[in-house]
């Protein structure tokens, strides 16, 4: 559901979300006193939504906002165009033929991927901001390392602050690279044609150790450069009986798909040696049983 929320934001909330060095506008006669400053980060009033509807009983909350934020750089004030998210609650509600399940970080980051369809591919690297949970927040950027923004589960000391008694997904994406990198393919447009051969998937059960991030292994894997290699999935986690200490079991899926001619065995059996011997310098190898 989109919203349109007032830019005017209260000082201490802003200073939150502000990101270091970023100068805050201060608005000269604010029509509300506590809330002198233009926001320094559309997350803020996202977060003050995102109360003000919990506290009025509104417990399943996705919403979304095409706004602006401001940032003060000497002489003037800098506008930028910013897409922010925010979600609580249910991502399924509880139905007759299947159970509730709480909105997490797979489903902000399944609504943002859909941003490829105007900028081609993304980046995800892990961390964000500091108004965002450590363990529970990424970075996006373009493919060229143009970056987008962040998105995660607000940080515990951000949402006491805002009285949140429900976790909150928020995510601030820039809108200006996005427009521009859309723009750029616009201009030059690439037909790709579709696939006249099956695809192929190849599953790889290993061991790694917990140091390595699936963004680890996917870039270890794209760094062969092998054409067929057309998408790369994280398939299942775990920790436990039978697994080394230090170490997880992570089950990744590769599909191979060739736009000449179907895949014989020979070629599937040497791109999967080749994915083999390029996590071994992650610490990963091959489950044997």
């Amino acid at each position: 559901r989109e919203i349109i929320s007032i830019t005017h934001v209260d000082a201490d909330r802003d200073a939150l979300f502000r990101s270091e060095g970023v100068t805050p506008v201060r608005i000269g006669n604010p029509i509300v006193e506590d809330a002198p400053l233009l926001r320094s980060n559309g997350a803020v009033s996202m977060a003050t939504t995102l109360e003000w509807n919990l506290n009025h009983s509104q417990r399943n909350l996705r919403l979304f906002e095409i706004g602006r934020r401001y940032a003060w750089a000497g002489k003037e004030t800098v506008e930028a165009r910013v897409l922010t998210i925010g979600a609580s609650g249910f991502a399924r509600e509880q139905g007759v033929a299947e159970s509730a399940r709480t909105y997490g970080f797979e489903d902000l980051k399944g609504d943002l991927d859909q941003l490829k369809i105007l900028a081609g591919k993304l980046r995800w690297s892990n961390g964000g901001p500091t108004w965002l949970q450590p363990t529970r927040a990424a970075s996006l950027a373009l493919e060229d390392g143009t970056s987008l923004g962040a998105a995660g589960l607000l940080a515990r000391r951000v949402a006491e602050r805002f009285k949140l008694r429900q976790g909150a997904y928020l995510a601030e994406i820039q809108l200006d690279p996005l427009y521009a990198a859309y723009a750029a393919r616009r201009a030059n447009p690439q037909y790709q044609p579709t696939p006249r051969f099956p695809a192929v998937e190849r599953d790889f059960s290993l061991f790694l150790p917990d140091s390595v991030t699936f963004a680890q292994v996917t870039q270890a894997i794209q760094s062969l450069n092998i054409a067929e290699v057309a998408d790369i999935e994280a398939i299942d986690l775990f920790r436990g009986k039978g697994v080394p200490d230090g170490e997880h079991s992570l089950l990744v899926r590769v599909t191979f798909q060739s736009y000449a001619a179907t895949l014989t065995d020979a070629q599937l059996t040497g791109a999967s040696s080749r994915i083999v011997g390029a996590l071994e310098p992650l610490g990963g190898r091959l489950r044997t049983s």
